[in-house]
């Protein structure tokens, strides 16, 4: 009787060969580091996408090394390196590096001393409105909610630009930020305009919903 490879032993093939690939053409790109952490080798993958950002500026790998950074807290590393990366990839143009950066600020005191001739709560919304400008519904929500209650001494309040981030993050699909918009903001809007972002927050619900109940695939192990 024929021996027939089981769906199992054909990925670690498959694995195999994708490695030997990644290795052979190019160790230290950003692919094999997505496919270490697919091996569950997080520091090789981490030493990988830290050299793809230090020398070839790839916003991503930053990102990404940032990312592991939190998740995996390696010996040895400083503790403030992931909010470092994280700035760097939001210079490079990820969005989520920038809200990343923010919330660094906002929450590790350790990271509000690194930063404090910058004024911390500035710069958080410089980055908030960065990662709004590059498509982070979340950076729009938060920027706007700065806006909405201000910063004495450093931000005035200003209603009309907290609900323009609205209007910014509830087209990106940010539900709290449609929610605002359709009655929670202290502003006076025209009924239909108010009707639309209430129809656009159904909308999202909807979606959320239906995405649920969809049939999710098995986690590979």
């Amino acid at each position: 009787m024929a021996w027939i490879p089981s769906e199992k032993e054909e990925k670690k093939k498959l694995l195999v060969q994708l490695g030997k690939e990644y290795r052979d053409k190019c160790y230290h790109c950003h692919c094999l580091a997505h496919f270490m952490v697919t091996l569950q080798e997080a520091a090789k993958a981490a030493t990988i996408f830290r050299k793809t950002c230090d020398e070839y500026q790839y916003g991503e790998s930053c990102q990404l090394y940032a990312g592991l950074l939190r998740a995996f807290k390696f010996a040895g590393v400083d503790p403030i390196e992931s909010f470092r990366y994280d700035r760097k990839g939001c210079q490079l143009g990820r969005a989520k590096s920038c809200m990343n950066t923010a919330l660094d600020i906002i929450s590790d005191g350790n990271v509000r001393q690194v930063v404090d001739e910058e004024k911390p709560d500035l710069l958080v919304v410089e980055m908030l409105d960065r990662g709004c400008n590059l498509g982070c519904d979340d950076s729009c929500y938060l920027a706007g909610g700065a806006y909405l209650v201000g910063v004495p001494g450093l931000l005035e309040k200003n209603v009309s630009t907290a609900y323009k981030y609205d209007v910014k993050a509830c087209q990106l699909g940010n539900k709290l930020a449609c929610a605002n918009l359709s009655g929670a903001l202290p502003i006076k809007t025209v009924g239909p305009m108010s009707n639309a972002f209430q129809v656009r927050r159904l909308q999202l619900k909807i979606n959320k919903e239906l995405s649920e109940k969809s049939p999710k695939l098995p986690a590979t192990t």
